[in-house]
């Protein structure tokens, strides 16, 4: 247990501390003997424990220190994990970033599409890269009709994409009908590919695997399209997911 604790950014003695507090409540001399941590050094151990809120202490004498819940500490100490690791990944995107500009260099982690074949080759891609899940939130002025060449390729890089595994749920407004190839999915894959219906003129999105994030920036008028984004940011896309999760909570 020892290591797998170091692994959620607890130092060694912190570690050990804690193996034996998820076990029994004991005073800082029993701990440090059942520990092998060095008296002198469990005081400080024990303190920073605190400071962090994953131990406590009992008001006896002599005072016990303990664990009150230990799935809410592992609960708490994996979100704490995953935070410093989205923001050191995202940091690591931002200079690979500057280093990429900085050679004039297309960059993997942000693309912009201008062009219908540009946001074509964007869209195909975020389809073919998805790993595990595909978010998305199609607008009321999405209009499957327009555009039916390269919506084709889309809708047939999104069934290879759930037939490979990966599970979409999707947003579409409630007066759109789903292209053939879609409604097929949604009644031969029900579990990989669910439909909910809700209008919004939130900007149309797609959010994969919780880090990338392909953004479409369109016009009440279809024939004048403004772009498309696509950038990898994981507290950007965790942003969006929360949009999400509402608006698939209040849809029908």
């Amino acid at each position: 247990m020892i290591e797998e604790l170091k692994s959620l950014g607890l130092g060694h003695y912190e570690a050990k501390a804690l193996e034996i507090l998820f076990k029994e409540r004991v005073s800082l001399r029993e701990l440090s003997k059942k520990s092998n941590i060095p008296f002198g050094k469990v005081y400080s151990v024990v303190k920073e424990l605190k400071k962090i809120g994953i131990v406590l202490e009992t008001n006896s004498r002599p005072k016990l220190v303990y664990v009150d819940d230990a799935s809410d500490i592992i609960s708490k100490l994996l979100k704490e994990k995953n935070e410093k690791e989205k923001a050191l990944n995202d940091r690591l995107r931002e200079i690979a970033m500057s280093i990429d500009k900085e050679r004039n260099k297309p960059s993997k982690f942000f693309e912009l599409g201008i062009s219908g074949e540009e946001r074509k080759k964007i869209q195909l891609r975020m389809f073919n890269e998805a790993e595990e899940e595909i978010l998305q939130i199609l607008n009321i002025h999405h209009n499957p009709s327009i555009n039916r060449q390269s919506k084709n390729e889309y809708e047939k890089a999104h069934e290879r994409s759930v037939k490979r595994g990966v599970k979409t749920m999707a947003i579409y407004p409630k007066e759109v009908i789903l292209p053939r190839i879609l409604e097929k999915l949604s009644k031969k894959y029900p579990d990989n590919f669910q439909v909910k219906r809700f209008n919004t003129d939130f900007p149309r999105c797609d959010i994969i695997d919780g880090k990338k994030v392909l953004i479409k920036l369109a016009h009440e008028d279809l024939a004048s399209p403004g772009g498309t984004i696509f950038f990898e940011n994981e507290r950007f896309a965790q942003n969006l997911v929360k949009i999400f999760s509402q608006y698939w909570e209040e849809a029908g």
